[in-house]
């Protein structure tokens, strides 16, 4: 049960490792609208690659469907592998196959649990992120970790760059898990649930820049955390939605009203913060192309909300 490149690696490394594959669950394609673009590739890979293969593939709305559940009961499974599914399996399901079902989690357990969670360790500005591969139960995020990996966020590290380091960890990750749960040496870590933390999902209106609120490196985490290929921080220009794909930290020290677009410093423009100033280069607004933000503002000073 896969999404995105992190299901077709998998899918990938478990073939390349002789498993047989009896079938393929993906995601629903996010909807689009009207007149909108197809859908995306990455959505489309591991579908493609399934059928490629000669397996046989499942697109559900809904996982739990007593339907789609008396299908996956006749293909008998030994395993189930979750490798980046968004969708929670109830009971019906998670009983069903004889070694159990197991989840490729994004994020370090148990202070990371629930959606969103490599967004999050970002925006929380760790230095440290991890990934676990943890077995399934009738919470979320809450079963035994069978393995775990951590890895170095680097300061200028964005949201791409940590999912990238994830991709490489999860195949060998997961075939190392896979030759354990034949040989029947899996170790497993209960999670303490009173130290454990959810994190709920996020949505693209999360991404609003409080400038009042947030320090300049708090901004500058959000913006990362945010940035290409996910929805995007921004703020408002003019009444307008404006994206604000890059910025970088200072080393001065420049204050004033918060929102407030005061001075120009390559390759981009200063804007204060709830502390002091952080230099923002690269902005877009809604149905135009990105540009340096420097040639966005051709007047300074101006607001943003």
């Amino acid at each position: 049960m896969g999404n995105k490149n992190r299901g077709l690696i998998c899918l990938e490394a478990l073939l390349k490792e002789g498993e047989d594959i009896c079938g393929v669950v993906i995601s629903p394609f996010p909807k689009i609208k009207a007149g909108g673009k197809k859908t995306k590739p990455e959505y489309e890979a591991l579908k493609q690659f399934a059928i490629k293969k000669k397996i046989s593939v499942f697109q559900p709305l809904k996982i739990n469907a007593p339907l789609l559940v008396r299908k996956i009961k006749k293909m008998s499974p030994d395993l189930i592998v979750m490798a980046g599914y968004n969708q929670i399996l109830k009971k019906e399901i998670i009983k069903i196959p004889k070694k159990g079902v197991i989840n490729l989690h994004g994020g370090k357990l148990p202070q990371y649990r629930g959606s969103s969670t490599l967004n999050w360790m970002i925006i929380n500005g760790e230095t440290e992120g991890g990934v676990a591969i943890i077995s399934i139960d009738r919470g979320v995020d809450t079963g035994d970790i069978i393995a775990e990996e951590n890895f170095e966020i680097k300061p200028d590290d964005t949201i791409q760059d940590v999912v990238d380091k994830t991709d490489k960890i999860f195949p060998s990750l997961l075939i190392k898990i896979i030759r354990e749960i034949k040989n029947g040496v899996v170790k497993r870590k209960p999670q303490s649930l009173e130290e454990g933390v959810y994190y709920h999902t996020r949505h693209p209106r999360d991404g609003k820049i409080n400038w009042e609120r947030l320090s300049a490196k708090e901004i500058y985490n959000l913006i990362r955390a945010l940035t290409h290929p996910y929805p995007g921080a921004f703020t408002y220009f003019n009444n307008k939605k404006l994206f604000i794909w890059k910025a970088s930290l200072l080393k001065e020290n420049i204050r004033g009203i918060p929102g407030r677009v005061c001075l120009r410093r390559p390759p981009g423009v200063i804007v204060i913060s709830a502390d002091k100033g952080l230099l923002i280069t690269k902005v877009q607004t809604e149905n135009k192309t990105e540009c340096d933000a420097n040639d966005f503002f051709k007047r300074l000073p101006v607001d943003l909300i």
